[in-house]
């Protein structure tokens, strides 16, 4: 379920439980993971074939950040909040559980966890979601992280 580009949404419209299984998919390419490795992660087994063959995967992997950064864009294009802002407040949680490799195809699914109105701000609160990255070629779990999210409420 994702909401339409020009709807917005708010505090209301989450409930614990909701899930979001977004359609959206990213292929990785090595010249794309060793181009963002080379500027924001440049470590050998981000950058080279020939010096990663001799480290723990053999391979180049991507860097967990790239990871992080892909999931994040398929979570603002699945447009979950509709045109409301993507606002994250905290990341908790972040688990990288396997190395990502070129041709993996990575998408994402979101749990709603909790749902709280700010104690300070009655005009806003809080949505917390499990966000699960996952390798379509094997359907494995390939990151994991809680992320809380400011979200307007409704004026009633």
């Amino acid at each position: 379920m994702t909401a339409a580009a020009d709807e917005r949404r708010y505090l209301e419209d989450f409930a614990v439980g909701q899930r979001f299984a977004p359609d959206g998919e990213h292929t990785m390419q090595l010249d794309e993971m060793k181009r963002y490795a080379r500027e924001f992660d440049p470590q050998v087994i981000h950058t080279d074939e020939t010096g990663a063959r001799d480290e723990l995967y053999g391979q180049v992997i991507a860097s967990g950040w790239m990871t992080l950064g892909v999931t994040t864009r398929l979570m603002v294009l699945a447009r979950i909040v509709g045109s409301t802002p993507l606002v994250g407040v905290s990341i908790n949680n972040l688990r990288f559980l396997e190395p990502v490799n070129a041709g993996d195809v990575l998408s994402v699914e979101a749990e709603v966890l909790e749902v709280r109105r700010s104690n300070s701000k009655p005009e806003r609160g809080y949505v917390v979601m499990r966000v699960v990255t996952r390798r379509r070629n094997d359907g494995r779990a390939v990151l994991t992280q809680d992320w809380t999210l400011l979200m307007p409420r409704r004026n009633d």
